[in-house]
């Protein structure tokens, strides 16, 4: 059996920091270009870009031209102009002319579900949030709610006293756990176990044990697989993006996050951007990117991490306007790590 944390106390905090946390957030969401705070870097200081020409047969517009809000498409005469939009993910078709972003074309669909992450902390219940406590090994990944992959990478902070950690992954008639040494936490998915299936949902969970005995558990993180209709619809996004043959920086930026997130897919549009860094991309962008979308996994550290790459590599080409997007995420993440010590208690 496990050891009980101090459950009350630990979910007490949690509700505090996401109390805390709500005005910063939600100025920062406000201050981003969709609903679900996603940064499009700007094509100049007054265009607000919500997507991309994606092929020829525009009167004005080359193939890859980025779309500010309330620009037009005008297609050819007997010829239709293909498009992607960056605040629902989807590629819309235009067999005649029309606003880009109208209320029929590109805008955020009216079902989006709010969910609980480190930007959106007032739509979050109390088994969410940040680890608090040094000896519990809080997971890191996978990331988000849903998820792509069959095979995710899972990974967690070490706990000082630990000698061994256990993952295990449950599901309907699904089980598997690992032990691994102290010095690993990061596990790539084992060859030799079955891999997720698609449209099924998964508990992860990690235990820190001392010798045979389990010390304390990550809180369990509940992951669902989309189903193959899905997969195979994000397949063909995926497949045409790269046929645009962008810079690999603007693809993960732009199109790829827009598309992930449309569906909000941390994990996918999180290992992309990793990609990226991994590559040796110089862009403050990527970094920033990565660190917000960090913060929507609720991992401060590794948010704070990539905004000081970000801060960095902005401060060194004078990039004012990325610049300030890192400073807004940086005040959230001071809000993780020092949080008010008081508070006016709740109003009757």
């Amino acid at each position: 059996m496990l050891i009980a944390h101090k459950q009350k106390t630990k979910t007490e905090r949690k509700i505090f920091i996401s109390k805390v946390l709500v005005v910063a957030s939600t100025m920062l969401i406000l201050s981003w270009s969709n609903a679900w705070g996603q940064v499009k870097p700007e094509a100049n200081s007054s265009c607000k870009v919500v997507g991309r020409v994606t092929s020829v047969g525009d009167l004005r517009r080359r193939v890859n031209s980025l779309l500010c809000s309330g620009d037009r498409i005008n297609p050819m005469k007997g010829r239709t102009v293909s498009t992607l939009c960056y605040l629902n993910g989807k590629f819309i078709v235009f067999k005649e002319s029309g606003i880009f972003d109208d209320r029929e074309n590109c805008n955020p669909p009216h079902d989006t579900v709010k969910l609980c992450t480190g930007l959106n902390p007032n739509d979050c219940n109390s088994n969410n949030g940040p680890g608090e406590e040094q000896n519990v090994p809080t997971l890191i990944s996978p990331y988000g709610s849903s998820m792509l992959s069959t095979k995710p990478l899972i990974s967690w902070y070490a706990v000082p006293q630990a000698t061994s950690y256990t993952v295990v992954i449950s599901g309907y008639e699904f089980y598997w756990e690992k032990t691994v040494d102290k010095t690993i936490t990061a596990l790539p998915y084992p060859k030799d176990e079955k891999e997720l299936q698609i449209f099924n949902t998964y508990k992860f969970t990690v235990l820190a044990n001392v010798g045979d005995t389990p010390i304390s558990s990550s809180e369990t993180l509940v992951v669902s697989v989309l189903r193959q209709e899905e997969q195979d619809a994000f397949a063909e996004r995926v497949k045409q993006i790269k046929e645009l043959n962008l810079p690999p920086d603007e693809a993960a930026i732009w199109d790829l996050d827009a598309v992930f997130m449309a569906r909000n897919l941390l994990n996918e549009t999180i290992e992309s951007l990793k990609a990226r860094v991994a590559a040796g991309s110089q862009n403050p962008a990527v970094y920033r990117l990565l660190a917000d979308r960090y913060l929507e996994a609720w991992l401060p550290k590794e948010a704070l991490r990539e905004y000081s790459k970000a801060a960095q590599l902005a401060k060194n080409t004078n990039n004012l306007d990325e610049l300030a997007r890192v400073q807004e995420g940086l005040k959230i993440v001071e809000l993780y790590n020092h949080p008010p010590t008081s508070t006016k208690p709740d109003q009757k």
